[in-house]
């Protein structure tokens, strides 16, 4: 047989597309591990199966899996980067954890309360590990924000009042050049600078000429590999009209820009993933996969005609009325392999036993 390498992409999409997280495609051979080192990790999109009690990854392509995960029992998933999920118990204690090898780590002191938004960047195998927590308040006007670095065993927490409200929206935090970028619920952007502890929010972001936030009932926030800029998805009315955003100005000044398609790129968006990369095949270009599910089928929006589609069967319409939300699932994609250095016991103390 020939190299596997020397496959058309397109048949190589075919075959990867059906492998996920324990099925490792390129530790295999060689020639193995050079196909695969071109392709995608495809994103699964994972939630609890409460008729099963098991973890269910639904694939782009529409084909699933389900898989127990005892260590997540009574978990909720706050996070998914790189491979890993950060979860959360009813008591507030954190742990990652990683679906392909189940390997878990705890973090040694629960976060407060109230914290809506609790996201990592780098995963725990990194020294630059730290997860961080967001939460506002109705009755003030201030965020607060805590931080726990790998190695700390205790919060870090800081309140930063606000001339106005501005309470932060279920979308996922980005990292961008050295800042965390989220939003609130009328799509203003705020950034935090991580090193000289400043939070700096820009308001009026969208033009009201044009959109009501008012009418903004899912926000997502996002990079584009590839991309420079940052953008933002939102979906208006309870229709759940979706319009795709670039994100542009200084940084007191920043505007969203209205973009009319995504050309090549695919994007996943969820509470606790947000991303987008360039589909490998024209059929998935310009589509936005939502958590949503049409009876048990994935649904994706494509930008080019306007509507929601399910992957099976002949759904299709201008609303997301009917189709059932799965907001606590987050899109995954299997983590890279790990070095030798990284497979070691993972501790949440860079020197000492913990």
């Amino acid at each position: 047989m020939g190299n596997w390498a020397d496959l058309p992409p397109e048949l190589l999409n075919l075959i990867v597309s059906k492998v996920f997280a324990k099925d490792r495609f390129s530790l295999v051979c060689r020639s193995w591990n050079a196909a695969a080192s071109n392709h995608y990790s495809a994103a699964c999109l994972m939630y609890y199966y409460q008729r099963t009690h098991k973890w269910k990854f639904h694939r782009h392509n529409d084909s699933s899996f389900f898989t127990s995960f005892p260590l997540l029992k009574d978990a909720e998933i706050r996070c998914s980067r790189n491979g890993w999920l950060l979860m959360a118990r009813n008591d507030n204690t954190l742990f990652f954890f990683n679906p392909s090898d189940n390997r878990a780590l705890d973090l040694p002191c629960e976060i407060g309360h109230g914290y809506t938004k609790v996201f990592f960047f780098h995963p725990p195998t990194s020294p630059d590990c730290a997860v961080v927590g967001i939460k506002t308040s109705i009755f003030k006007q201030a965020v607060d924000i805590c931080m726990l670095k790998r190695g700390d065993y205790k919060w870090e927490s800081f309140e930063f009042p606000t001339r106005t409200k501005f309470l932060v929206s279920h979308g996922p935090p980005v990292l961008h050049l050295g800042l965390i970028y989220f939003l609130d619920v009328k799509g203003n952007v705020a950034r935090f600078d991580i090193i000289n502890r400043r939070l700096v929010i820009s308001d009026k972001c969208l033009r009201q000429q044009q959109f009501n936030y008012y009418d903004i009932k899912e926000h997502y926030l996002f990079k584009v590999k590839g991309e420079k800029a940052l953008f933002g998805v939102f979906a208006f009315h309870d229709e759940r009209n979706v319009k795709v955003f670039r994100l542009s100005g200084g940084p007191k000044k920043m505007k969203w820009g209205l973009v009319e398609d995504i050309g090549d790129k695919v994007l996943y968006l969820s509470h606790a993933s947000s991303f987008g990369c360039t589909a490998h095949t024209k059929i998935m270009a310009n589509r936005i996969y939502f958590p949503k599910l049409h009876g048990d089928s994935a649904v994706f929006y494509s930008l080019s005609d306007g509507k929601y589609h399910s992957l099976e069967g002949d759904y299709s319409d201008c609303s997301a009325y009917g189709l059932k939300r799965m907001d606590f699932a987050a899109w995954v994609t299997p983590a890279p392999i790990p070095t030798s250095e990284q497979t070691k016991e993972l501790r949440w103390n860079l020197h000492g036993n913990y």
